[in-house]
């Protein structure tokens, strides 16, 4: 069965309306890359800085593709002390239903 000539359908939501992120092993090896040689324990001291929550624990797992989601408020303050934005770091957010 083919999928030519099917049409793509596609939702934009508000990101304030967006409670979890589903997180997969692509997006932990982008967060990896981005955290560079910065140690995690550094990159989640510069969260707390900013007023946000991750434990080191919680990015390695987050690296290592272990979670199966992420809160959007831990993603926005990663992407924070990354100085990144988070439409940069989610270039397309996947909603299941």
């Amino acid at each position: 069965m083919s999928d030519k000539g099917k049409k793509e359908t596609k939702m934009y939501i508000y990101i304030t309306d967006v409670v979890f992120v589903a997180w997969n092993k692509d997006r932990g090896e982008l967060l990896k890359r981005l955290r560079g040689k910065k140690s995690r324990q550094k990159l989640a001291d510069e969260i707390a800085a900013k007023g946000g929550e991750c434990s080191h624990q919680n990015i390695k797992k987050l690296e290592y593709g272990e979670s199966e989601s992420v809160s959007i408020k831990v993603l926005e303050a990663i992407c924070a002390a990354l100085n990144i934005s988070l439409s940069d770091f989610l270039s397309v957010v996947e909603v299941t239903h």
